[in-house]
Parts: C-alpha cells; structure tokens; sequence
C-alpha cells in the first residue's frame, strides 16, 4: 500500500518504506497515484499559545487548498493532538477550544461534504501510551514531533487504521461459555449459581456481555463454543434474568464435549466463512492451545487474568479486528441474516427435491446500479469476499468512483425471499472499451450460494449489457487459495474457455448462442 504523506515536521520513522513525503509544508499534488494521500500536520510543542493559534489557521488552509485539489483519490487527515498545547488562563482555554473546534468540527465537516476524506483521531493512538509522547531531545535535535519509541507501536495501529478504511476486519466472535461469559462452572453451580449480576466478579461478566450484545447489533456475528450439557446451557438461556448471550443473539453455537477445535471448524463451515474470520474467546489456556495448534488461522487472544479486565479486553479486541470506519446497512442486518440461513436449512428438509423448495422460497433479486447509497457495500465486498469471487480484484470506494468515471458498468444485487431480507450480497464490475466488454468483477457472499442467484443474476447483467452496447463481453478467472468454488462457473454459464496459463489462468469469451437453463422460480427486477 503506498502512501504519500504531507507534513511539517519529521515522522518517516512513523511509517513503512512504501511510504513517500512531501517536502516539509509543501503544497504541490503527488507526482504520480497512491494508495493514500496522507495529511499529517502537527502543531509545534514549542511554540506560543499565540504560534500555535496561528499555526492552526495556516494547517486549515492548507488542508482546505488540497482536499479542493484533489478529489479523485483517498485522503486520510490525522487529528491534532490535543494535549500538545498550553493556555495561558484557564478560564479562557481558547488553543484548547480551537484545537477541539479543528478535530471535530472543522474534520467532520470534510468527512461529511466528501466521501473520499477519511480522519484518523491520533488522540486514540497517544492517549494509551505510558510513555513521554514527545523526547524533547530528539525534537530538538531531529525535528521529530512524537517520541521514536512510539514509533512501532505507532505503525501497528496505523495500518490497523488504513485496513479499517478498506473495510477490512474479522466476522465472527467465538465464545466459551463458563468462566468466560460468566464466572464458575455452570454444571456444579447452577444456572442462578454463576457469577453474573451485580456484585463482583458478576457485574465484571455481566458488562462483558453487554458489549458483546451491542457488538452483534453492529454487524459482528457470535457464536458460542463450550464443553457443556446442552441442556444446562438452554435452561440458563431462558431463565436467568442476568444473562444477555443465548439463542437469540448466536448465529451458531457448538455446546458439547467434543473437540473444541472441530467445533470451531463445524462452526465456521454452517456459517460459510473462513476460519481466518474467526476470533476464539476462551478463558482455558489449554483449549486456546489445542485451537492456535490446529486452526492456525482463527486469531486466539489471551484472556484476561481477572474479571475486572474483560471491559478492557472486550475494547482490545475491538480495535484490534472488528473496528470499521463505516457500518453499511448489511452490517447492522447481520446477526439476523445469518439466523435465517438456519431457518432456511430447516425448511429445506420438507421438501423432497431441491426445485420444490426453491419454488417455496418466493425468490425476488433486485440489480442495481452503482450509487452513493451502494458504493461502501460494494467496495466492501471486493475486499472481503474471497470464495466466490472470479479475479479477487480490491477496490475502494475512489477506485470505483474513477471506474464509473472510466465507463464502468457496475451493479449490485439485493436478493431476499420469504424469510428476510438478505440485502446487497453480489457485485459485478464490467469495463467497455471500443471494441468489447469484459468481466472485471463478479463475487458473492456466500451465504447465499446453493440456490442459482448467482448464474440468474450475471447473465441478466450480461444479456442486458450485450443488448444496449452490441458488444461481447470477455472474462477471466485467476486462482487463489481460497476461490476453487468459481474455477468452472464461466463455462457454466456460456462462456467459452480460449486459453490457460502454466499458472491456472483461465481467459473466456462469452457465447451468445448457447442456451443456458435458467430455471423460472427468480423474480429479477431492475431498478
């Protein structure tokens, strides 16, 4: 990822080698494309009240003169920080109230009125380190605003930021039950027993559960992996008043003696998604243990010693894999997506052959074209979605911008049917030059896969593109470790394989003439 920085003091130790910068207060665009452009302006800790006072205003015009400059790429803006500053009387904190006034209004103000501005708060970063935040020595000798000790730390959490932006961060939060969502062993204490309530160490797991709760509301999945009697679990599920985590919040739960690690792994293959989306929560370090050994992939955190830290965890492992800069409204949706799979599956066994069920499904996908309203959910698909997904191509919200701005055609599918509202889970991105078109994006999530939608609703884009333009429309297929599902989907759907390469490979032309058997159970309709 490269990125090019603005600043006005020293901070290339801050940062990767892929990183370039501008001369110090230089106001000249990039001289070529980055990932980023980076805005990273810093009063001086030195000077005055009155110097920095004014050193404001000149940062604001600054970053008002690049962001009206540049519109067509991403700019990230990072924060004052706010402790860098002294007033003279406290009655009249006027640097504190225009730094305050800079970060949250002056920011948010570009944040709103321009979708490719994101801020990043460097107060989150500082606020939690223990040591000096400035080496004034180091200042004074090198010129560098924040302490070189910081400086590791500093760039974990700073790409942690940037993968925040591209919309990148875990799905799922796999629980262990005793000693973790409540203190003591549910199957000798009883189900009024266990320490969850108001007192310590209860109150400690009862906030626990209380963030993972408001957790599932922002698109996390939960689900619980536990050595327990089932039937022990549920009866605490209904009657314990204190209790926030049950059936009604899990998408999944494994609640057995079996082995922790497959559980996980059943886990993971009933919600369709990978183990590397997974975090395991245990407060067992043996079954931590057995869980990294075996499913490397799923992140496995040490837990807290003591109750009294779990806020605290909960917080770590938030920032670390589930911040996200935006919510998409798919994400608010999640939780109750994923249980509706389920109810799906249940219905399924009614029937005797697959079409009848289909038909039961009442079936309805919506193709819609690219918007403002739509464009964080696409690019969030193309940076998360990984099984199917034809060319693994990764955009950001600029990236399709320029696209649409190029000639793109690019669409999105809502698909729902009688038990809910699945909500935006395709994407399509087809480039047009003068001669063809060609199939740059097709991807899934594949919580919906299994029931045609995913051939219906590409050749109806394509059919719909070829008729409008009188162009064929080329297409390809590159591996990856993790989108085997799609190596024949092309050829199943009229496409006509023309050459392979020694690396898998695969370039296709479309064949107008085949006829595909599309069944009739789909409403499509297009917006």
């Amino acid at each position: 990822m490269n990125n090019y920085i603005y600043r006005n003091y020293t901070v290339e130790y801050l940062f990767s080698t892929t990183t370039y910068f501008s001369g110090y207060g230089e106001l000249s665009l990039p001289p070529k494309d980055f990932d980023n452009i980076i805005l990273f302006y810093q009063l001086g800790p030195h000077k005055t009240p009155e110097q920095q006072l004014k050193e404001i205003d000149e940062i604001r015009s600054k970053i008002e003169l690049l962001t009206n400059q540049i519109k067509d790429r991403r700019i990230i803006i990072i924060t004052l920080y706010q402790e860098l500053n002294h007033d003279w009387e406290l009655k009249n904190r006027e640097l504190s109230t225009a730094i305050n006034y800079f970060n949250y209004r002056f920011l948010k103000s570009l944040v709103t009125e321009n979708p490719h501005i994101k801020v990043i708060d460097i107060n989150q970063f500082l606020q939690c380190q223990l040591i000096e935040k400035i080496d004034w020595r180091f200042f004074f000798t090198s010129q560098m605003i924040i302490n070189p000790k910081l400086a590791k730390s500093f760039k974990e959490w700073f790409y942690n930021q940037l993968n925040f932006i591209t919309l990148k961060r875990k799905k799922c939060i796999v629980l262990d039950c005793d000693n973790t969502l409540w203190g003591g062993i549910l199957g000798e204490e009883g189900i009024y027993g266990v320490k969850l309530g108001q007192d310590y160490p209860g109150n400690a797991y009862k906030s626990f559960q209380e963030l993972l709760f408001a957790l599932s509301q922002k698109g996390v999945i939960l689900a619980v992996c536990s050595k327990n009697n089932l039937e022990d679990v549920q009866d605490l599920w209904k009657h314990n008043p204190n209790n926030l985590i049950n059936d009604a919040v899990l998408s999944a739960y494994r609640i057995n003696w079996e082995n922790k690690a497959e559980n996980i792994r059943a886990i993971a293959e009933e919600l369709n998604i990978g183990l590397d989306s997974l975090v395991f929560v245990d407060d067992s370090p043996v079954e931590r243990g057995i869980v990294r050994k075996f499913l490397p992939d799923v992140v496995t955190p040490d837990f807290p010693l003591k109750p009294y830290g779990l806020v605290d965890f909960f917080w770590n492992i938030y920032n670390e894999y589930f911040a996200t800069f935006e919510l998409s409204a798919e994400d608010l949706k999640k939780t109750e997506q994923y249980k509706e799979i389920l109810l799906r599956k249940e219905s399924q066994k009614k029937f005797e052959n697959l079409d009848d069920y289909f038909v039961s499904l009442d079936m309805i996908v919506d193709i819609i074209p690219i918007s403002e309203s739509n464009i964080t959910r696409i690019a969030q698909m193309t940076q998360k979605t990984n099984q199917f997904n034809l060319r693994t191509q990764r955009y950001t919200e600029e990236d399709l911008r320029k696209k649409v701005l190029l000639g793109s055609h690019i669409f999105c599918a809502n698909v729902k049917d009688k038990f809910g509202d699945n909500g935006i889970t395709i994407a399509a991105i087809i480039d047009e030059n003068e001669h063809d078109l060609f199939l740059d994006s097709y991807l899934l999530s594949c919580r919906i896969l299994g029931r045609g939608i995913e051939k219906v609703t590409i050749l109806s884009i394509i059919n719909d593109l070829i008729n409008k333009t009188g162009k064929n429309i080329r297409a390809e297929y590159i591996p990856t470790k993790k989108n085997k599902m799609t190596q024949d989907f092309l050829e199943e759907i009229g496409f006509i394989l023309q050459e392979e390469d020694a690396e898998g490979v695969k370039k296709y032309i479309f064949d107008q003439s085949k006829e595909i058997d599309i069944k009739s159970y789909y409403t499509i309709r297009r917006r």
